[in-house]
C-alpha cells in the first residue's frame, strides 16, 4: 500500500497519470464511506456517487499536504464529506425553516429521530457539538468523524488513528458522553 500513498501524493502534486491510476485503487474505500454516511437517519438527499465525488474534489482542490498513508488519505475523505453533508444539511435547512433553528435534546441515540426535518436538526446540532469537541480534545473528535461520518467500525478506527481497540471504545464512550451533554443543552 506504499504505493498507493506515492500515488495519491503524486496525484496531489498534480501528475495526471497517478492520478489516472489512484482513481481505480481509491473508488471503494471512499464508495463505502459515502454509502456509511448516507445510511439511516439525518441521511441527508444526495447520491453516494454525488457525495464521493464532491468529496474527492476538495480532497483534490485542498492545499498539498504530505500524506502519511492510506489511513490518511481515508481520514480526509470522511472529514471532506462530514463537511459536504453539514452545508448540504444547512442549506437544505435554510431554506425550509429560514435558516432559525434549535437544538434538540437527545437521550441515549446521537441521531433518533422521526422526521427528516428533526435528523437534519440533530445532524446540525452535532456538528457544533463536534466542533466544541475539537477544540478540547481534537483526537476525539476525529474519532468521531471516522466512526460516525466515515463509518468506521472499532477495528478499523483503531487502525487509522494507531491506538489499540479499547482506547478507542474508551474514547467512543468519553466522546459520546461530551456530544450528548453538549446536545441536552447541560453544558456551559
Amino acid at each position: 500500500m506504499a504505493d498507493l500513498t506515492a500515488l495519491l501524493q503524486a496525484a496531489r502534486d498534480g501528475d495526471a497519470t497517478a492520478a489516472e491510476a489512484v482513481w481505480p485503487l481509491i473508488y471503494p474505500e471512499l464508495r463505502r464511506i459515502a454509502r456509511a454516511r448516507l445510511r439511516g437517519p439525518g441521511a441527508p438527499s444526495l447520491a453516494t456517487e454525488e457525495l464521493l465525488h464532491e468529496g474527492f474534489l476538495r480532497l483534490a482542490q485542498s492545499p498539498a499536504a504530505p500524506l502519511v498513508d492510506r489511513r490518511h488519505f481515508y481520514a480526509l475523505a470522511a472529514k471532506a464529506m462530514r463537511h459536504i453533508v453539514i452545508d448540504h444539511l444547512r442549506r437544505r435547512h435554510a431554506q425550509a425553516r429560514g435558516g432559525d433553528w434549535q437544538a434538540l435534546s437527545w437521550d441515549t441515540a446521537l441521531v433518533d429521530a422521526a422526521t427528516p426535518e428533526a435528523d437534519a436538526d440533530r445532524l446540525l446540532a452535532l456538528d457544533t457539538a463536534l466542533d466544541a469537541l475539537a477544540a478540547l480534545e481534537p483526537q476525539l473528535a476525529h474519532l468521531v468523524e471516522l466512526r460516525f461520518y466515515g463509518g468506521y467500525t472499532e477495528v478499523e478506527t483503531a487502525e487509522a488513528l494507531g491506538l489499540a481497540e479499547r482506547t478507542v471504545r474508551r474514547h467512543w464512550a468519553k466522546a459520546r458522553a461530551f456530544l450528548l451533554v453538549q446536545l441536552d443543552g447541560h453544558a456551559d
